[in-house]
């Protein structure tokens, strides 16, 4: 008990010594105070149509017609580099949708937004799942602008010809386990679950919590099972031989060729085509569309995130364009009925607990995906947004072949985990050192997390 007490008052001094970047606390009403006069706000967004973007930007200013919108067309294949340039000649937009938020944070490019989410009650309804991931050592500085989720393809044919029970679409972890084994033939190559047999297809990589990369029982359960299910070939483990022999390619996979009963894929590496029949007349199979289950209750979630320029004259207005530019009810209904007056597959889950924007969501999801909208779990962000380091945390676990050694069986996830997350936090805690927005703190930062706090006696 005496360790957790030390650890709170270490936490405690060191957050004490961090200087905020709104030093003077605003009442509410004046954050939410939107002005009269005619004022100019630019906006940039990437990965986002167009004409869907100038629809919600006409949505607001007949809200608030004397703030005019300027909508920014940059490159999306060097969206980065163009923010880049703006921020070299001080002319970032007002808000600007951003892949790394940690960037923008140790660029001085992001205002701390913490105020703003604690006065304005709409923000209360952004999903806790989010909110738990996007932030950059307790504080804030993005808003959730785009859902890109996972989803998991389910073979239905291949259940069919193996004269098995299809799991429900409300399934859970175990379901999930006892459904892919039970339709498993691997000595006909036709597989259980396909190659994407990664921890983050189903939790948050390295089990960061939104603060600590934990390396918790969670990610040493997945990483087991997925070891096993790759060494038992209920997975799809096979080799250049057996891809060019079987698949007619050595570099296809099982589930190409339609021989994967479940997969987790998502619409950001192409999977619309299990939606709109492509797949099916590939490969003859009959596809369904099923929330991740997640052994944590949440669904991944490929998320963009929006931030409000530092150097803003205008930050209260930019905070409420953002709002009906991204998570908002009025933004997220207008997509829906966007993408389903243009005909456009409707890829991405509201962002907020309205029962009422969730039933039009369900109501104008095209019919493929009704089960997904109706069962999904909360979405969770893939952390590559808000942990810091995670490039170099990245390369360290990739590169330096930690999931090889587990395939293998030369390591033991168990083993390593206690090491792991030592090492990783390390370099977390070097960004912060690093980063004047944290005011270049001293090497004893401490962040504890409830993995790391001994509380016994």
């Amino acid at each position: 008990m005496k360790k957790l007490i030390s650890l709170l008052l270490a936490l405690a001094m060191v957050l004490g010594m961090v200087p905020a970047v709104m030093a003077d606390e605003a009442a509410a009403s004046d954050l939410l105070t939107i002005t009269e006069e005619e004022i100019t706000l630019t906006y940039a967004a990437c990965d986002e149509d167009y004409e869907l973007t100038m629809e919600l930007a006409d949505q607001f200013m007949e809200q608030y017609p004397n703030i005019t919108v300027e909508v920014l067309e940059l490159d999306p294949s060097t969206y980065t580099e163009g923010l880049g340039n703006l921020a070299s000649e001080q002319n970032l937009p007002d808000v600007f949708w951003m892949q790394q938020i940690t960037d923008a944070v140790a660029n001085g490019w992001a205002l701390r937004l913490d105020d703003y989410y604690a006065a304005d009650p709409d923000a209360a309804e952004i999903s806790a799942s989010i909110l738990k991931m996007a932030q950059v050592g307790g504080r804030r500085y993005s808003i959730p602008a785009k859902s890109r989720p996972m989803i998991a393809v389910v073979n239905k044919t291949i259940y069919d010809n193996y004269n098995v029970e299809l799991p429900s679409p409300e399934w859970d972890w175990n379901e999930f386990i006892t459904s892919i084994e039970a339709v498993a033939h691997p000595e006909e190559y036709y597989f259980g679950f396909g190659h994407n047999a990664s921890v983050e297809y189903f939790m948050s990589r390295f089990g960061w919590d939104g603060n600590s990369y934990t390396f918790d029982d969670n990610w040493v359960m997945l990483e087991e099972t997925f070891a096993d299910l790759r060494a038992r070939k209920v997975a799809d483990n096979m080799t250049a031989d057996e891809k060019e022999s079987i698949l007619g390619d050595s570099s296809a996979t099982a589930d190409d060729r339609g021989r994967v009963a479940v997969n987790i894929t998502s619409f950001v590496w192409g999977a619309s085509v299990y939606v709109d029949g492509t797949k099916e007349a590939e490969t003859g199979c009959e596809y369904l569309i099923y929330p991740v289950p997640s052994p944590v209750g949440t669904n991944p979630d490929d998320m963009w995130f929006s931030c409000i320029s530092k150097g803003t004259k205008y930050p209260n207005e930019a905070w409420e364009l953002a709002k009906w530019m991204t998570w908002g009810a009025e933004a997220t209904m207008l997509r829906n009925q966007w993408f389903l007056d243009n005909e456009v597959l409707q890829n991405s889950l509201p962002m907020i607990d309205n029962e009422a924007v969730w039933a039009d969501a369900k109501e104008k999801a095209p019919e493929k995906l009704k089960d997904y909208f109706e069962y999904v779990k909360p979405i969770s962000p893939s952390i590559d947004t808000h942990a810091p380091n995670i490039i170099w945390c990245n390369v360290m676990y990739y590169f330096g072949g930690v999931p090889g050694k587990f395939a293998s069986g030369e390591a033991n996830p168990a083993d390593m985990a206690a090491s792991l997350r030592a090492e990783y936090n390390g370099y977390r805690d070097d960004w912060y050192i690093q980063t004047s927005e944290f005011g270049a703190v001293p090497e004893h930062l401490v962040i504890a997390t409830a993995t790391d706090l001994d509380v016994a006696e």
